[in-house]
C-alpha cells in the first residue's frame, strides 16, 4: 500500500457528483497493490496519525528547546515538526489513486500491480472507516472511489511524504 501524504492548509476532491473538503490537515493519495492486506492498512493508519509534520505553538515564555535540548529549526513562536494531525485536531482527506502502483515499460505505464477495483474499493472504504474509528468520524473525509476526480489543495510548506507499507522504514 502506498500513500502520498501532503500537509495542507486546505484540500478538496470533487467527483462522482460529490465534493469532500477539509481545512488544515493531511491530503492522502492512496493506492493498493495486489498483495495488500489488513496489516498494510494498519501500518499506514498508524503512520498517518503519528507523523509529526506540523508546528507546535509555544506558550509565552517557552524557549522552543525540546527534551533532547534540540532547538534546531524552531521559530520564535513555534517548534517545527513537533505535532501530528491528532495534536492539531486537523482533518484527513483520502483520495483513491491506483496509479501509485504504475510500472513503466519505456514511456508506457502499466497498472498490473494495482489491486483490482472491487477489492481496492473495499480496502479504501475500510481504511476510511478505520481512520474515522481511531481518530474522528467528522475529521476524516474521502473521495467517491473510482470516479474521475478533481483534486484541489494548498500544500503547506510544501511538505509531501510517501508511506509504503512494503518499505516500512522508508528504505
Amino acid at each position: 500500500m502506498r500513500a502520498v501524504v501532503q500537509r495542507v492548509a486546505q484540500a478538496s476532491v470533487t467527483g462522482g457528483g460529490k465534493t469532500a473538503a477539509i481545512g488544515k490537515g493531511l491530503c492522502v493519495l492512496v493506492g493498493f497493490a495486489q498483495d495488500d492486506a489488513a496489516a498494510d492498512v494498519d501500518h499506514v493508519i498508524k503512520k498517518l496519525l503519528s507523523l509529526r509534520v506540523f508546528d507546535r505553538a509555544l506558550a509565552p515564555g517557552q524557549d522552543g528547546v525540546d527534551a533532547d535540548g534540540d532547538a534546531a529549526g524552531r521559530t520564535p513562536s513555534a517548534q517545527r515538526w513537533a505535532s501530528n494531525v491528532v495534536d492539531i485536531q486537523g482533518e484527513i482527506l483520502l483520495v483513491s489513486q491506483f496509479t501509485l502502483h504504475a510500472v513503466y515499460k519505456g514511456s508506457k505505464a502499466s497498472f498490473h500491480r494495482a489491486m483490482p477495483g472491487s477489492e481496492s474499493e473495499a480496502m479504501f472504504y475500510g481504511l476510511a472507516a478505520e481512520l474515522q474509528k481511531q481518530y474522528s468520524p467528522a475529521a476524516v473525509k474521502a473521495c467517491v472511489f473510482g470516479s474521475m476526480m478533481n483534486v484541489n489543495l494548498v500544500n503547506e510548506g510544501p511538505v509531501t511524504l510517501i508511506i509504503d507499507s512494503k518499505q516500512p522504514k522508508g528504505g
